[in-house]
């Protein structure tokens, strides 16, 4: 989208939104039948049927084919007209529509009375005032009401009516008055036009941007949170999860065994295959809605499981070593050789008895014993459970 704090509308934008406002007041097109039925009432007799048969028949088809090409419009039709087309055409139907009413007007002078004459002026003035919005598109109104009023000066002029000349001159200055006007509110109202278009293009563009920004501030707060490798929390989402848990939780920290070996033998490459491996193993063994598997660097893995027993956790911690001792049957193609992993298990009951800090010293101590203790297993500080597993 063009920046419009830079550049603006262009003047065919500008035309789009001028025809736009000016073909809503189309429906008041049909004023002009009803306008042009009470004149010929007004004027009927024998001698002016024709005449008046004539002009109303003029009024009404141009006043329908306006109608027409409204619903064109409206249906987008036809499809490759630009803005400077329909402005083409809406000045052939104005000069028409005022042509019509001033060159009939100016004739039905010649043939009545005052009291006629009065009705016919009274009809002409009021399409004058029904189309005033149209000065939205100034040239339309213009060759509206200048053919009428230039018909009704010079009918007014050679009628034989009580003052005609004084209502001729009369006349001939209002259409003055009401061009100097049309221009004037014209220009003010295509302003108009321009500044809401304007505002509406520039919310649209501040909304992109909002949606942008939004999607920017998502990705740098996963990139915050996120380690790159393995898509899993790191330990600043790690450690803002931990105080955040409440209640009874248990936090196990991973160790890959021996993987130095593995990068030195298989290279850094086949190294990260496998910590991307062992990270989708240690996701799958838990729930990921209350549990949160995080990578604290390198080949280290930190677990929490939330809302568990001790028991159950326990067991969880021994699913997650069994699943990454597995990986190495199941993908012989990734993984180069038996990956194991060493667990360190702390837990902290529902009376909140340990902080996050006491947790965390007593996972890596636990951690420490199970490496001791042969690697491939998990282990907690007390002597009730200490499973070796070969």
């Amino acid at each position: 989208m063009t920046d419009v704090t830079e550049h603006g509308l262009r003047n065919a934008d500008v035309l789009a939104l001028q025809m736009d406002a000016l073909y809503k007041g189309a429906p008041a097109a049909v004023l002009s039948i009803f306008g042009a039925a009470f004149g010929s009432i007004a004027y009927w007799s024998p001698e002016n049927r024709t005449m008046l048969i004539v002009w109303l028949a003029c009024i009404s088809t141009v006043a329908l084919f306006h109608l027409a090409t409204a619903l064109l419009r409206h249906w987008g039709l036809p499809k490759s007209w630009s803005p400077v087309a329909w402005s083409h055409l809406v000045k052939g139907i104005y000069i028409a529509a005022g042509l019509s009413w001033g060159i009939g007007g100016a004739i039905l002078l010649q043939h009545g009375d005052e009291h006629q004459a009065l009705v016919i002026c009274c009809l002409a003035m009021g399409a004058v005032s029904v189309t005033f919005p149209v000065i939205v598109y100034t040239p339309a109104y213009c060759l509206f009401q200048t053919p009428i009023f230039l018909s009704f000066t010079y009918g007014l002029a050679i009628s034989n009516l009580e003052y005609g000349m004084l209502l001729s001159v009369a006349a001939a200055l209002l259409s003055m008055v009401l061009l100097i006007i049309a221009y004037s509110m014209g220009g003010q109202m295509v302003l108009a036009l321009r500044l809401s278009q304007e505002n509406r293009l520039l919310v649209e563009q501040l909304a992109e941007r909002g949606m942008a920004l939004e999607a920017v501030n998502r990705d740098l707060t996963v990139q915050t949170l996120t380690d790159p490798l393995t898509g899993l929390a790191n330990r600043r989402q790690l450690m803002g999860f931990m105080r955040r848990a409440t209640g009874r939780c248990a936090l196990l920290i991973v160790d890959v065994d021996h993987f130095k070996s593995y990068n030195d033998t298989f290279g850094h490459g086949d190294g990260d295959i496998c910590l991307v491996l062992v990270a989708e193993a240690l996701q799958r063994s838990v729930q990921e809605a209350n549990d949160l598997v995080a990578r604290q660097g390198g080949e280290e893995f930190a677990i929490v499981l939330t809302d568990l027993g001790e028991d159950r956790a326990f067991d969880v911690a021994e699913l997650i070593r069994s699943n990454v001792q597995a990986l190495y049957p199941t993908n012989p193609r990734k993984v180069h050789r038996q990956i194991t992993v060493s667990i360190g298990f702390a837990y902290r009951d529902a009376e909140l008895h340990k902080t996050t800090a006491d947790l965390m010293a007593e996972a890596d101590a636990a951690l420490y014993e199970a490496k001791n203790s042969g690697r491939n297993r998990v282990s907690m500080l007390t002597d009730r459970r200490n499973l070796a597993t070969g």
